[in-house]
């Protein structure tokens, strides 16, 4: 069951990846504006840290929805707040612009630098231009 939890949030985040996902900062789209998109990401990444999976799942975008499920999302976040601890507080952040290889649509995603009690992470938070949750990455820092 973990292992298929897991494997539903991958692809979730595999429209991160595709796409060349890289934080260089290139522009947001035109109907995107960066106060906004950090803070819906911080929104979600408060939520992450809360434990509020079904709140993160109900506002993926549908296609997003298809592939995933609370308990994926819960899942996917205990195996990195195991290993990072408790969240502590954002250091930094930052809205970056991209665009889906296979489909040509463009999105936003707040990328947060964030300090936890035992490791750093980054979260990457995309949104479509109609500020939908597409998808959430989360690395070590």
């Amino acid at each position: 069951m973990r292992k298929r939890a897991f494997l539903l949030l991958a692809a979730l985040t595999a429209l991160l990846l595709l796409s060349g996902c890289k934080v260089s900062g290139n522009p947001l789209p035109q109907e995107m504006e960066e106060e906004t998109l950090l803070e819906q990401g911080r929104a979600v990444a408060a939520q992450l840290n809360g434990g509020e999976w079904q709140a993160v799942y109900d506002q993926l975008r549908e296609d997003a929805r298809e592939t995933s499920s609370p308990e994926a999302i819960q899942a996917y976040m205990g195996e990195w707040l195991d290993k990072a601890g408790t969240y502590v507080k954002e250091e930094e952040a930052m809205a970056t612009g991209q665009t889906l290889k296979d489909t040509g649509e463009e999105y936003g995603t707040a990328v947060l630098y964030c300090k936890h009690e035992k490791k750093n992470l980054m979260y990457r938070v995309a949104f479509s231009t109609g500020m939908e949750l597409m998808g959430i990455q989360i690395t070590a820092r």
